[in-house]
């Protein structure tokens, strides 16, 4: 009898111990996952060390599943309670294990594709249907896996579970992004397809995005893309009455024709709205039908700049070092705002993304290095795209690429209309405070304003436009507060009357007239209500440069690409 409760002595021990060991190994795994889960960069994340890192958490899984089997703890699975925690802990382990395996065989696929030589024309096309065939074989194999049992567990393990089946799902959701929008891109480059392009710049600011001044076609067959030489949108003007706006844009915005100027039509951060517009307006004015519509901003060229190398320009150099200062500032140097010089000259935004389309074509571009300044540029609402395709624009609303607002957008937006380039100069703070309580939560956002334009620009940086009443380095424009669907008590102060107040899309729009002289500064308060004691807003990145700063409590952040902000 003595040796009998010695041998379930001993045996109990070993079998905490085998479950203490597998405890361990899951640690492991767990932060060998952790440390790729933490890597945002694109470039990180297609090295082969990711793999190996997998491969490694995989191991570690493994290890934890085989601690947790075997005959030695074959008695633990008859018992009711904790046979059920041990199953699942087991199961936990072999589902995290064909994660990681599935994960770091997905990688390895894609190192073969993304380290194969990419030449123009149709190999582009192979490449990234390759991609998108990939991830959708992983996104199958992903939703096979099994987590086990998920009833009456341990809080513990409950908690990890959950997590694991929220982690698995946000991973295929990614996965099933990425096949598409490889899909999408594929068949745009196959063609024939036609996309217009609109040149931002950000020296000149819209709502969510840099003036359109310069405009022009992008045509893609078998794989290649041509950009024509794109040209001054301002000697482009639809005629009158030929393509009129509808909707919110035509009630709010309809004073300033959007339909007629190019340079109008990103008063509205809805890209979504504006770009088929956009498309009616080239095909009223040229005959030439359009797919789509593409815009690409400074930031967003010095990106691709990041990838591609620098370009030669007039005889200059441009590259990711010198592309801001070149086209926000250089480019203006000594330049009067008269008639004839504006209609002699051409915005060299449209001629270096000419420039820069070409060297894509005639070079094989990292495939890694390009796509992380595709998606940082999107993140920045640097490039947006609109498609008439409805499944290809579903695919660029879900990696937010399509320019579109939701009934949690929150933005604050400064609209130039001074015909200067001064948006450089002007800083953007913006201070949110949250009042929740048991009636809902009352939320205010404080704008300070900055306007710090030096003396000695070229008139046509700094003003005065002719014609329009200001002094050099005035800032005038608009004020654009976009609010959650579910705001109400709506208010701003600190500027003229509103000139705008109503629906945009699923949000609510505040505008207010501002004048900001040289060397003043403006403070600028919204105050809402939203239902509630907890909730959520998301930031609608500005595109300004520089960017705008979010102050939340001790949280500090630019709005370089959306933020969620929660209470």
């Amino acid at each position: 009898m003595l040796g009998l409760g010695l041998a379930v002595v001993v045996w109990a021990g070993v079998s905490a111990g085998r479950v203490w060991s597998a405890y361990g190994h899951d640690r492991q795994g767990l932060a060998a996952l952790d440390a790729v889960r933490s890597q945002t960069d694109p470039t990180t994340l297609t090295t082969r060390s990711t793999s190996q890192a997998l491969h490694a958490a995989g191991a570690e899984f493994a290890a934890a599943q085989s601690d947790l089997s075997g005959p030695l703890m074959a008695p633990l699975n008859i018992l009711p309670v904790l046979g059920r925690q041990l199953r699942s802990a087991r199961s936990l382990s072999a589902a995290a294990n064909q994660v990681s395996t599935i994960g770091a065989s997905f990688l390895t696929d894609v190192h073969d594709v993304l380290d194969q030589p990419h030449g123009a024309g149709p190999a582009r096309v192979t490449s990234l249907r390759h991609l998108s065939a990939l991830a959708s074989a992983t996104v199958h194999q992903l939703n096979g896996i099994d987590a086990g049992p998920q009833v009456a567990l341990v809080a513990p393990l409950a908690s990890r579970r959950d997590a694991f089946e929220r982690e698995l799902t946000q991973a295929t959701d990614r996965l099933t992004r990425a096949g598409d929008v490889s899909s999408v891109v594929a068949g745009i480059l196959q063609g024939p397809s036609t996309y217009l392009v609109l040149a931002a710049n950000n020296a000149e600011m819209r709502a969510g995005s840099g003036s359109y001044l310069d405009v022009g076609v992008a045509t893609a067959n078998a794989g290649t893309v041509h950009l024509e030489d794109l040209g001054p949108s301002g000697q482009r003007p639809v005629p009158l009455g030929l393509v009129t706006p509808t909707g919110d844009l035509a009630r709010n915005w309809g004073w300033i024709q959007p339909g007629v100027d190019w340079r109008n039509l990103g008063v509205t951060p809805e890209f979504d709205v504006t770009a088929p517009l956009a498309a009616r307006m080239w095909e009223a004015s040229t005959g030439q039908h359009i797919d789509g519509v593409l815009a690409l901003d400074v930031v967003g060229l010095r990106q691709i700049l990041e990838a591609t190398g620098p370009v030669e320009v007039n005889g200059k150099l441009v590259g990711a070092d010198n592309v801001e200062a070149t086209l926000l500032h250089d480019q203006y140097a000594g330049l009067t705002n008269t008639a004839t010089a504006d209609a002699g000259r051409q915005d060299a935004l449209g001629t270096l993304a000419s420039s820069v389309v070409r060297k894509l074509q005639g070079q094989s571009t990292d495939l890694r290095s390009l796509g992380q300044a595709m998606a940082g540029a999107v993140a920045g609402r640097h490039l947006l795209v609109w498609t008439a395709s409805p499944n290809g624009q579903k695919v660029w609303r879900s990696v937010g690429a399509s320019g579109h607002l939701t009934t949690s957008s929150v933005a604050v937006t400064l609209i130039n209309r001074g015909a200067n380039k001064l948006d450089q100069y002007v800083t953007t703070d913006v201070h949110v405070a949250l009042s929740p309580s048991v009636r809902g939560t009352d939320v205010t956002l404080t704008t300070n304003l900055g306007n710090t334009t030096p003396t000695g620009q070229s008139e046509y940086v700094a003003g005065p436009y002719p014609g329009l009443g200001l002094t050099y380095g005035d800032w005038s424009g608009l004020i654009a507060v976009n609010l959650p669907a579910a705001a109400t008590r709506r208010s701003l102060g600190g500027t003229g009357p509103l000139a705008i107040e109503g629906a945009e899309g699923p949000t609510w729009l505040l505008a207010a007239p501002l004048l900001l002289h040289q060397g003043a500064s403006a403070t600028l308060v919204t105050r809402f209500h939203l239902p509630g004691r907890h909730g959520s807003m998301t930031v609608v990145p500005s595109a300004r440069v520089p960017g705008e700063q979010w102050h939340v409590g001790k949280l500090t952040f630019s709005d370089d690409g959306p933020h969620v902000i929660t209470w």
